[in-house]
């Protein structure tokens, strides 16, 4: 199967990120004929790998949020990436923070470093969907951000932008880590 087909392909079914079977699936392809055929377009350019079985157009490339969350999930991105987004902290944030109910971890991928931390399975909520990722919303982004704080893991930042936070919603997610340093932070947050 041509190339540029299977580019026109996947533009119109909206893929920007896909798996090997994805491709396998779309190309109607064998899995080795598929392996081989990624492999080639790889080589050439035409396709990146950012981790071992994920692949996009290189002249298509997926949002970085998009990115994070099929890599590691499940996940949604977070802490001091989503406190950015939303203008509560002012620096720029150079990696793609994200929670997960799964094992902390940390990778390379596609030039970018993206975090992955461990919450529980219980305060693994207050993400929205936007475009194609999950974002946590920006009271979720704070608490999930303090709760670190709170277990000694992250400094607090002494510039945190918390005026537009809805403060009983803050409290809300708190309650959820169940951890009583957490809520007197958030109380002082309030």
């Amino acid at each position: 199967m041509k190339y540029l087909y299977l580019a026109r392909t996947f533009r119109e079914k909206g893929l920007s990120l896909f798996t090997t079977r994805d491709f396998e699936q779309m190309a109607g392809l064998s899995r080795s004929s598929a392996w081989g055929a990624l492999g080639r377009y790889t080589k050439q350019g035409l396709v990146k790998s950012p981790k071992r079985g994920w692949y996009y157009l290189a002249d298509n490339p997926p949002h970085e949020y998009l990115l994070a969350n099929k890599l590691y999930g499940p996940s949604y991105v977070s802490f001091e990436t989503a406190l950015a987004y939303y203008s509560i902290i002012p620096e720029t944030v150079y990696s793609i923070i994200s929670a997960t109910t799964k094992t902390t971890r940390e990778f390379e991928g596609d030039g970018r470093r993206f975090k992955y931390m461990k919450i529980k399975q219980a305060a693994f909520t207050g993400y929205l969907k936007k475009d194609d990722y999950l974002i946590a919303d920006p009271e979720k982004a704070l608490v999930d951000y303090v709760y670190f704080v709170a277990l000694g893991k992250k400094q607090i930042n002494d510039r945190l932008n918390t005026s537009r936070i809805n403060k009983s919603k803050l409290q809300e997610y708190a309650g959820l880590f169940e951890n009583k340093q957490l809520n007197q932070l958030v109380k002082q947050l309030c």
